[in-house]
């Protein structure tokens, strides 16, 4: 949920189950059955209208939610705070809400400083200024705002983002937004990995962590330097847990050493930025 630059708006990331069960007779089809999700089946059903592109008038379906507040699966205050975010698959949904809002927070700090440069007599255009010279916001209030006077004196951190799927012609979610806000510097890095494509090196997410060099150093130089907040999302039967091992590892190998004792000091260090909310995980099995 994020509001960005727009009116505030929901946007639902889900995977789509959807297969036919095996035939029980020989050389025919019939008795196959299509088994759908229960809940990715039921969204079907209400928008098919709109996605046969009917042009009947139907009523604006509706759809019960009921949200699961977080306390900790939260963004810094400090926007100087460097973000590392890990989200394959649906996992990457609550990322693009936190790059959106950064981009919220980065335009209101933007335009504080314009508000600054024409109040001090700094301004070089004439007398008469159009509306959209000087671009103003609700978080103009230098002087007034503590809050506003606090992020214009903010370096902007930086964000790197770990996505993964399986090809990136089909699966990819949010693929506009995400090479958008690399274009723009919204984001800093993008790391995609597919897994049923030709590059098995980098099959997965922590396959970059780990053989993309310069990804590698950077990583580590954010985490271990550079106090960065790493933040994973997505299934926690396997993804969870290997990318935390990889972590494990690359700390290990670049801050003490390749063997066991350097091990278990990394995953002390892995232990304590959990305590310390510097590692944070929503996962599911």
């Amino acid at each position: 949920l994020s509001s960005g630059d727009h009116a505030p708006s929901l946007t639902v990331a889900f995977s789509v189950v959807d297969y036919l069960t095996p035939s029980l007779l020989p050389n025919t089809a019939r008795s196959q059955r299509r088994i759908g999700g229960l809940a990715t089946r039921y969204l079907e059903t209400i928008c098919s209208h709109f996605l046969s592109n009917s042009t009947l008038s139907v009523a604006q379906p509706t759809v019960k939610i009921f949200p699961k507040p977080t306390s900790e699966f939260l963004m810094p205050s400090d926007l100087s705070t460097p973000l590392v975010l890990i989200g394959p698959g649906t996992g990457i949904a609550p990322f693009m809400g936190f790059v959106s809002h950064r981009g919220a927070l980065i335009k209101g700090t933007d335009t504080t400083k314009a508000a600054s440069v024409a109040c001090e007599g700094t301004w070089r255009g004439g007398y008469e200024l159009e509306e959209d010279e000087i671009p103003t916001n609700e978080h103009d209030a230098k002087g007034l705002k503590l809050g506003a006077d606090y992020r214009n004196r903010q370096n902007i951190g930086s964000v790197d983002v770990f996505f993964g799927c399986r090809y990136s012609d089909h699966d990819w979610l949010y693929r506009e937004e995400m090479t958008r806000s690399k274009s723009t510097g919204l984001i800093t890095n993008l790391y995609t990995a597919f897994s049923r494509e030709g590059n098995k090196s980098q099959k997965y997410v922590q396959d970059i962590m780990k053989n993309n060099t310069d990804c590698t150093d950077r990583l580590v130089r954010l985490i271990t330097d550079e106090g960065a907040v790493v933040y994973v999302c997505g299934d926690g039967n396997e993804m969870g847990r290997d990318v935390q091992d990889t972590i494990v590892e690359l700390i290990a190998a670049k801050k003490y050493s390749a063997t066991e004792e350097g091990k278990n000091r990394a995953r002390s260090y892995l232990e304590q930025m959990k305590k310390t909310k510097k590692f944070l995980m929503d996962i599911w099995s």
